[in-house]
């Protein structure tokens, strides 16, 4: 995602464009919703129909469930918030807040019982906090997993769980073309034991598996003018050496400063903010929050990307600037994505991929 906190983006100050109904998972993974749900509108030519399955949370960043299908939120707004932390989406009721002092708040996963947070703890330092012993309003117990991430311009973003419950987190670059590039982290949850996988990176964002690879969505440079440099979806495997994409030298543009890099599995508009990231089978689905340069408004959408072909298509526009943000595909198999701005969550049937 573009930097969050310079944005100050707030869903209570955003006017939501989206017609919100409700829905909710039953308990064998499927789904169900009020008589009078209604499609989100999205923009023109949209592929797939869009539905609002919850409302009400600001600043959602990203998506997970756990083993009872339940759905949990990270909200972060870029700055001081009350709302930060975690929220359950119930089987029925509104959402409700039950985790908080979990400053931005942009990525969570389930393992073993436990819920992965990552966060920060001040503007130059990221950790990821593991929450137990949810009672249904809150977790008794909260501990630090993993901590002392550098951070800056970009923070803490996506956590994925691989072999043998190994975590692996998204840490972005400290500054927006220098310094320390952005990294994947993989780490023994009870021991914080890390090891850098890849490196060269911006703002990896979205962590997802497609068979043993690790596939990254990844947002470029912003000093190199409205038109360059592509935003990434990156892929690389985490049993082999460190995977080196290239930040800040190699932006795409070849050449001998991209001769040691990782080329880009597929390129997206420059600036789209390629962020969320969910994989069904042999397609990939990006949520792009969209451009902040008015000469190139790219993104603010839901591309498909067919994983073997490497071609992708739009699937969904949103009417509401900066909207869309973190993915997931659900126990009943559909694709849910986060509407930062609106405050709520959308689904999306995407049985047919691309």
């Amino acid at each position: 995602m573009r930097h969050l906190a310079a944005r100050s983006l707030s869903a209570r100050s955003a006017v939501c464009a989206v017609v919100v109904s409700w829905a909710v998972l039953t308990s064998d993974g499927g789904a169900s919703h009020d008589a009078d749900a209604r499609p989100a509108p999205g923009g023109i030519t949209n592929a797939v129909a869009a539905t609002v399955v919850a409302r009400g949370i600001p600043s959602p960043t990203n998506i997970t469930f756990d083993g009872q299908g339940r759905m949990w939120i990270t909200s972060g707004a870029g700055g001081p918030s009350k709302t930060d932390g975690v929220w359950l989406v119930p089987r029925k009721g509104a959402p409700r807040h039950v985790a908080s002092g979990l400053k931005t708040a942009l990525g969570l996963v389930w393992s073993r019982g436990v819920l992965y947070v990552g966060h920060i703890t001040s503007p130059s330092e990221g950790r990821v906090t593991a929450l137990s012993g949810f009672t249904g309003r809150r977790f008794r117990t909260r501990r630090v997993a993993l901590d002392g991430l550098t951070v800056g311009r970009h923070t803490v973003d996506s956590l994925v769980v691989g072999e043998a419950g190994r975590l692996y987190v998204g840490v972005g670059s400290r500054q927006d073309n220098q310094g320390l590039p952005g990294r994947i982290i993989s780490f023994e949850p009870r021991v914080a034991r890390q090891k850098i996988e890849a490196s060269g990176l911006r703002n990896p964002y979205g962590l997802a598996w497609w068979g043993k690879r690790l596939l990254v969505t990844d947002n470029g440079r912003d000093d190199l003018g409205p038109t360059r440099p592509p935003d990434e979806l990156d892929s690389f495997d985490p049993s082999g050496p460190i995977a080196r994409f290239g930040f800040p030298g190699c932006y795409g543009q070849g050449g001998s400063a991209c001769r040691a890099s990782l080329p880009a599995l597929v390129r997206f508009p420059a600036h789209a903010s390629s962020d969320g990231l969910a994989v069904r089978g042999d397609f990939a689905y990006v949520a792009e929050n969209g451009s902040s340069f008015p000469a190139n408004p790219t993104g603010n959408d839901v591309q498909c990307v067919n994983l073997k072909t490497r071609r992708r298509r739009r699937l969904w526009r949103a009417h509401v600037a900066h909207d869309p943000l973190g993915a997931a595909i659900g126990p009943d198999r559909r694709l849910y994505v986060t509407l930062f701005r609106s405050g709520a969550v959308l689904r999306f049937d995407v049985a047919g991929g691309c």
